[in-house]
């Protein structure tokens, strides 16, 4: 897991790099790895429009424990003690799991997660409901 505060411009471009990179390494195809990336991008943005700054985190997540990645995990966090100052609305589309939360003495928490195509799909369609009889 990599840390990386957000402070300023050149910031979020380097936050950015290493979201397509770890993208790039779990197998995301290119169109995936840049809504990763402009995301990413998106989010640390808001960060450096406000007076307090934050951090975010970047992972690789896998379904499984010992499994190849399969996916990747991005969490930001606002130092803002107030109200959250972020919409979810705009994030909801490009992001398969998607948390905000927020309380007074840590400032809001987003946590999203993408996973590979072929491992969504896999999950999905890998055990078919049958009914007994049916095979």
């Amino acid at each position: 897991m990599e840390m990386m505060h957000i402070r300023e411009k050149s910031d979020v471009i380097h936050a950015r790099e290493r979201g397509r990179d770890i993208a790039k390494s779990v197998g995301f195809s290119l169109v995936d790895q840049t809504i990763i990336a402009y995301t990413i991008s998106e989010l640390a943005l808001k960060l450096i429009s406000f007076a307090e700054k934050g951090h975010m985190t970047i992972r690789q997540l896998c379904y499984c424990k010992g499994e190849q990645a399969s996916g990747i995990e991005v969490r930001l966090f606002d130092h803002f003690r107030g109200p959250s100052r972020i919409q979810q609305q705009w994030i909801d589309k490009l992001a398969a799991d998607l948390e905000l939360t927020h309380d007074q003495l840590r400032g809001t928490m987003i946590t999203f997660r993408k996973w590979t195509h072929s491992e969504v799909s896999e999950v999905r369609y890998s055990s078919p409901n049958c009914a007994a009889g049916e095979e």
